[in-house]
């Protein structure tokens, strides 16, 4: 990367002697740094930023439901006006390109993106911070969730962190209008996945029981049992093996995050 997105995540947090940052808003920052900040009835899209002239104002959607989203936008947008303020002249930012982890079509998201979702990623929830979260704890529903709301940051971004940074093995699906986009692994996720890419998901999975059925787990019930083949290629004898499924669904924008596991 031309810029180092988590250096200077940490680096700000630093400056502001902020030991742990769900102690302090992203907008606070924003605002200590004297950068102007808006709040606008924007259409298809989460945040921009404009620059011209030597100034620059960030505008962010004021319909945002979620403050998750809020914050991450925020985050990002200050990346953007760290990194790439002399560069840019309008920039607008939609669920595209804040959906970064699609590691499989990285391309099509420019390296500006990339830097952005990282920066905001580190300043919201630092990688050391992290580590000491899930230091030897298994992958669980409850440990996201916990985590999320410490740290006030969506479920999503801490399922994505557990894949970079947790010390158990997880394979992530992500499921949009009933079609698989794509899967990510941690690195000690050593199974073979299915061809599932573009079309619906098993259908002995989680997933496409919200898919067919509406089905929504309550927090209870998240972590449901599967067949270790339901999403893995695996020989007969091991098909029947038991495999954990955790579905994050959003309804609004008809798509599933599922995490799957072993014990």
């Amino acid at each position: 990367m031309k810029n180092n997105p988590r250096k200077l995540a940490l680096k700000i947090l630093a400056e502001f002697g902020i030991d742990d940052p769900k102690d302090v808003s992203i907008e606070d920052i924003i605002y200590a740094l004297n950068i102007p900040l808006k709040y606008s009835n924007l259409t298809n899209c989460d945040g921009r930023i404009i620059h011209n002239s030597g100034k620059s104002l960030i505008v962010v959607n004021e319909n945002i439901k979620f403050d998750t989203r809020r914050n991450f936008t925020l985050a990002h947008e200050l990346g953007h006006y760290l990194m790439h303020r002399n560069e840019l002249i309008q920039h607008v930012d939609d669920s595209a390109s804040l959906a970064w982890y699609d590691t499989q079509n990285r391309t099509k998201i420019s390296q500006q993106e990339i830097e952005a979702n990282t920066f905001a990623a580190e300043i919201l929830l630092p990688s050391h911070l992290f580590k000491k979260e899930v230091f030897k704890q298994p992958f669980d529903p409850s440990l996201i969730r916990d985590i999320s709301d410490k740290y006030n940051v969506s479920r999503s971004s801490v399922i994505y962190r557990f894949l970079e940074l947790g010390n158990h093995p997880i394979c992530v699906f992500y499921t949009k209008d009933n079609k698989v986009s794509y899967w990510r692994r941690s690195n000690d996720f050593n199974f073979k996945i299915k061809d599932c890419t573009r079309i619906p998901p098993p259908d002995d999975s989680v997933a496409a029981e919200f898919f067919d059925s509406a089905t929504i787990y309550t927090t209870t019930e998240s972590k449901q049992e599967i067949s270790k083949s339901t999403w893995l290629e695996v020989k007969e004898d091991y098909a029947d093996d038991i495999f954990y499924e955790y579905c994050l669904v959003h309804s609004e924008s008809n798509l599933a995050i599922s995490v799957i596991w072993e014990d």
